[in-house]
């Protein structure tokens, strides 16, 4: 007698078990794709991130002034640094006189151009640098015309401060700004601060961010440290490591950050720059005071 056409039970069962393992291995398949592609996202997202972080710091450090690193508005260590950015000018020619320079609580400096051409600089920062890589940085109370001892020169008077470097042939004046960068631990902010202003946020969301000065001997070795050389409390490009002379010759900064990618899971990633500090042969600022 002919079978009916049809499936039995036990067939349709084995059908049912077998799409059953076919579909579990297709559906771990996807999941599995999925998830490399969300790590691979969230990876790619925290390294654009840290890239642009970092090419903000970068940026702004590369633009120190003749490589002078100093502790205003933030004591340069591990995690925050403090340097000069030029604001205007090219720098202006200071004339010495009869009397002690180091003393005085102004300069004078060449006359070329109308005095509205350095009237400007009232009430700004300026950086009083010479030769010997000595700096001193004070804040203009009063620009005038001066013609004592017989010389015309354009005079910047800087009340409650005295020049404190000595003059040295081609001793300049440039008109500066005190910038700060710091990482904030507690909320994961990237902090830049001019001096005497309130803190902005540059960045948010890092886990992280590093700060180490490479300094190098004479013969190339290089020395990495967390802090800069300090001479009575203010950072020095050049000083002693080990009983052998040592220059600052770039900084480098390390980032880190966190991207979710999704079920609870981050995936960290950190990303690295370097600046390589200013090797002017005319003028190279050694040690930065401020009034």
């Amino acid at each position: 007698m002919r079978r009916s056409s049809g499936l039995t039970l036990l067939e349709i069962l084995i059908a049912l078990f077998v799409f059953g393992i076919v579909a579990a291995m297709a559906t771990s398949g996807v999941t599995s794709s999925l998830r490399v592609q969300a790590l691979n996202e969230a990876s790619t997202s925290a390294q654009a991130k840290l890239r642009r972080i970092t090419e903000v710091f970068t940026q702004e450090l590369r633009s120190a002034v003749l490589g002078g690193i100093t502790n205003l508005p933030y004591a340069s260590n591990s995690s925050q640094i403090s340097f000069l950015l030029l604001d205007g000018g090219a720098g202006y020619q200071v004339v010495d006189k009869a009397g002690s320079f180091s003393s005085r609580a102004y300069v004078d400096l060449a006359p070329t151009g109308a005095l509205s051409d350095v009237a400007y600089l009232n009430g700004r920062e300026i950086l009083l640098v010479n030769n010997a890589g000595e700096a001193y940085v004070m804040r203009v109370t009063g620009v005038a015309n001066n013609s004592s001892n017989g010389m015309a020169t354009y005079r910047l008077n800087h009340a409650g401060c005295s020049n404190t470097i000595a003059f040295t042939p081609n001793t300049l004046v440039l008109s500066v700004r005190s910038l700060g960068l710091r990482y904030d631990g507690s909320s994961g902010s990237l902090l830049q601060r001019d001096a005497g202003g309130a803190a902005q946020t540059l960045a948010f969301d890092m886990d992280g961010l590093e700060l180490e000065y490479v300094y190098q001997y004479a013969d190339g070795t290089p020395i990495v440290r967390t802090t800069p050389l300090l001479e009575g409390s203010v950072p020095v490009r050049r000083g002693l490591i080990s009983g052998q002379m040592a220059t600052l010759t770039r900084v480098q900064v390390t980032v880190s950050a966190s991207e979710n990618q999704g079920a609870g899971r981050e995936v960290t990633r950190s990303y690295m720059g370097q600046v390589e500090m200013s090797t002017n042969p005319s003028f190279q600022i050694n040690r930065v005071r401020t009034c």
